[in-house]
């Protein structure tokens, strides 16, 4: 049983690490993809017959050598880091998705060329390509190691994917299968019974039903409109 090792990126609160301001007033930080992204992809190494580690599962910004050690003494097969890229924290048309490797690692290119190859597929995002990085993350690992940069956060309409579930999902997905391939294992696309919510879902639909938001029922149901409205009506009534 091959062991994980996934690292969500940086803490909720590391500086710079947000988009600019949008139209909205509404700025959103890269935890807020990296750490669900992360949940997600463990669920789906699980069910694909992983074993897994988290090395920074916390709002805080984990020390890089924290993250490596702990990678390093559970002896991990594989490490896999989440992030979402930016260039100059300002809007413009860059964009895509890039997965770096450490440039003396055969291992690691052959790994992130499969993730790579997924992302693409799985996204549609322009394709910035496999590239060496001498960083922190792939150079102090003892196993093959890859980071991921999901999207650009200064790219306005990738910037509105970060919270998007959908989305989360499809970098998880592309990810697991990438992994799935490197190690010759055959994917199993998930599966999910009625009536129970996604794993990454679960601590969002208890607060729905104690707030009554929900009556807990059919969590994998699509709603209709009367229902949408009645749910936001009483979250409204929350605030």
């Amino acid at each position: 049983m091959k062991l994980i090792a996934i690292d969500n990126g940086h803490g909720i609160n590391t500086p710079g690490k947000r988009t600019p301001v949008m139209s909205d007033g509404k700025v959103i930080k890269e935890w807020e993809f990296n750490y669900p992204t992360a949940k997600k992809l463990e669920e789906l190494l699980k069910t694909n017959g992983f074993n897994i580690i988290f090395v920074s599962d916390t709002e805080e910004d984990t020390p890089l050598k924290t993250r490596t050690d702990k990678a390093n003494n559970a002896k991990a097969d594989a490490y896999v880091s989440i992030h979402f890229n930016a260039f100059n924290a300002i809007w413009g048309s860059h964009g895509g998705i890039e997965t770096y490797h450490h440039p003396s690692s055969i291992k690691g290119k052959e790994l992130a060329e499969l993730i790579q190859e997924e992302l693409i597929k799985e996204t549609g995002l322009r394709n910035r390509g496999v590239k060496p990085g001498n960083l922190h993350v792939v150079r102090e690992t003892k196993m093959v190691s890859i980071l991921v940069e999901c999207g650009f956060m200064d790219n306005i309409e990738e910037a509105k994917l970060m919270l998007d579930e959908n989305y989360q999902m499809k970098c998880a997905r592309a990810i697991a299968k990438g992994i799935c391939k490197y190690f010759g294992v055959e994917y199993k696309e998930e599966t999910q019974k009625e009536d129970e919510p996604s794993q990454w879902a679960k601590d969002d639909w208890g607060w729905g039903i104690k707030n009554g938001i929900t009556d807990g029922k059919n969590p994998q149901g699509t709603p209709t409109r009367e229902q949408v409205v009645s749910m936001i009506r009483r979250s409204k009534a929350l605030e």
